[in-house]
């Protein structure tokens, strides 16, 4: 019956009523392709409608789906593409990156829950420690789908980087494109847990520029902007707060 219900190749199945097969694989292909149109607007809104339905056929047809839970099907259509580099032959080469960011969409959302830290909404973001918000994944696309047309984005290839996050009290996911520098401040300012000013001038050393008023600006606009999105949640608890 699985195998009828992906191919479509029909043969003699005990206890079924001859004539009524094609209804079990119309409900399931109606099934799976809902799942997937709902889960990839953006590749749906990319591609052909010819290369949206080779894509959806081939994975019902040839990948044999393993999981129970009809949400994670998303992430098996992912991860088969992914192998057989259908990008590639199909000369669609930001396919992986456009499947793999809207999976993430979809796992950051449904994630569970991480332990939030203690923290206070007010303080200063260079001389208190910064608490993230735990509830995100930082992604290496080698094409910026997340920020540009797919026609655009085609033309800059390189290394991006993209930080999905859920926010705290809807539970939607947010995204942003970052620098190699952004998510390297974002890493140690984590790894290190102090406030930003025992550790700035590590990040002018790696940016290449001199400790002064310009890195202080820059810092100031980017945690700023990461403070008001809600990445950073708010300030450590230090002995004078608590």
């Amino acid at each position: 019956m699985g195998e009828y219900c992906r191919t479509g190749e029909e043969r003699e199945l005990p206890g079924i009523t001859p004539g009524r097969i094609h209804h079990y694989r119309r409900l399931i292909s109606n099934v799976v392709n809902d799942t997937l149109h709902t889960a990839f607007p953006i590749t749906v809104a990319a591609l052909e409608d010819s290369q949206w339905e080779e894509l959806v056929q081939d994975f019902f047809s040839q990948g044999i789906p393993q999981t129970p839970q009809v949400w994670k099907l998303p992430f098996e259509f992912y991860e088969f593409h992914a192998g057989r580099e259908t990008g590639k032959k199909m000369d669609l080469p930001f396919l992986d990156d456009l499947l793999y960011f809207e999976w993430m969409e979809i796992e950051i959302h449904t994630m569970a829950d991480r332990p939030y830290p203690e923290f206070v909404s007010k303080g200063d973001l260079f001389k208190d420690t910064l608490v993230f918000n735990p509830e995100y994944e930082i992604l290496q696309l080698e094409y910026p789908i997340h920020t540009h047309p797919v026609s655009e984005a085609l033309q800059m290839k390189g290394d991006h980087f993209a930080l999905l996050y859920r926010l705290p009290e809807s539970g939607h996911v947010q995204f942003l494109g970052l620098s190699a520098l952004n998510v390297y401040i974002i890493t140690r300012l984590q790894e290190e847990n102090v406030p930003l000013n025992e550790i700035k001038n590590e990040f002018a050393r790696v940016a290449g520029i001199e400790s002064g008023r310009y890195l202080d600006d820059a810092l100031e606009k980017y945690l700023g902007d990461l403070l008001e999105r809600k990445m950073i949640l708010g300030f450590k608890i230090s002995k004078e707060t608590a």
